[in-house]
């Protein structure tokens, strides 16, 4: 009778570790496959003198969450769009200070430069056929952070991003190391006729990095929750930093299809208005851990 009481406790001890314990992979409720970036302490930040702003190098503390696998898709922000249409919640006024359509191409006021692969065709959204996997790009900070609320998602910290794209490596330039970009990397490409599709590659690109995270440099910027500060990280604390409690812009991390090798480091910082709706620039999203997860 003892035995079996032991046996029976044993097994309820090892069902409430397995199940404080977070899994590996989740889909998220958009569908996207998210992957859990463990917590950690990592020297956020570089010297490198030709990008100042990430100086000084400081300790942060990040808690773990979970981040989209691959960058938010044509494919995924036109499902959205449709929702809220459908909603009732989507006008078209929104939707112009949200995203750049291929429609607005034929407008005076975007006749000239911004890629865009989403179509809107007998009262849809959808993505410009063989462009369903392509980065979402020419979206505000606004459209992210309104994605990622639906989705039941939010937007990376800056902190968070830098830690993510690290992948488990400490002061490396890359998310792969310190060698150059190479073949299947997204950077560096030339695009001069809106009506031509953007020089993207869907997402997936080359080798995931050590927490399985894709194109994590190169294909498109991505949004931060932060506001901009070139002098943040002289007064960042060191557990969870959010950035400053105000600004005009937004951070941008990442690179992009036409950026050289620089803007592809993995500490480098750069910014944006979050109501500008810039050419090469889109998001991916993180999600909290639930708290039944974490076992409080």
């Amino acid at each position: 009778m003892k035995r079996a009481l032991w046996t029976a406790l044993g097994l309820l001890c090892i069902f409430q570790s397995a199940w404080a314990q977070p899994p590996e992979r989740i889909t998220g409720p958009d569908g996207a496959p998210m992957v859990l970036i463990p917590e950690g302490t990592y020297t956020m930040g570089s010297t490198d003198p030709d990008i100042t702003e990430t100086a000084p190098p400081h300790r942060v503390h990040v808690d773990a969450f979970y981040m989209d696998i691959y960058e938010v898709t044509n494919e995924q922000f036109a499902r959205f769009l449709n929702a809220l249409k459908e909603q009732g919640r989507l006008t078209e006024q929104k939707r112009k200070e949200w995203v750049v359509i291929r429609t607005d191409l034929f407008s005076q006021e975007r006749k000239d430069w911004w890629p865009t692969e989403i179509l809107y065709e007998d009262g849809l959204y959808r993505a410009f056929p063989n462009f369903e996997r392509h980065p979402v790009n020419s979206v505000s900070w606004f459209a992210a952070q309104a994605y990622c609320q639906w989705a039941g998602k939010r937007l990376p910290t800056e902190a968070e991003w830098e830690w993510a794209a690290r992948g488990g490596l400490e002061g490396k330039r890359y998310p792969w190391g310190n060698a150059i970009p190479t073949m299947g990397v997204i950077f560096g490409r030339v695009w001069t006729d809106n009506q031509a599709p953007v020089p993207t590659e869907p997402v997936g690109n080359y080798h995931p990095n050590g927490y399985g995270l894709y194109d994590m440099a190169g294909n498109v910027w991505e949004w931060c929750y932060d506001w901009y500060d070139p002098n943040y990280y002289k007064r960042s604390p060191e557990d969870n930093p959010r950035g400053p409690s105000e600004g005009t812009l937004k951070v941008l991390r990442g690179g992009s299809w036409f950026n050289g090798p620089i803007f592809l480091r993995v500490a480098l910082r750069n910014f944006g208005d979050p109501y500008a709706l810039q050419d090469a620039v889109g998001f991916r999203c993180v999600m909290d851990i639930p708290k039944e997860r974490e076992g409080k």
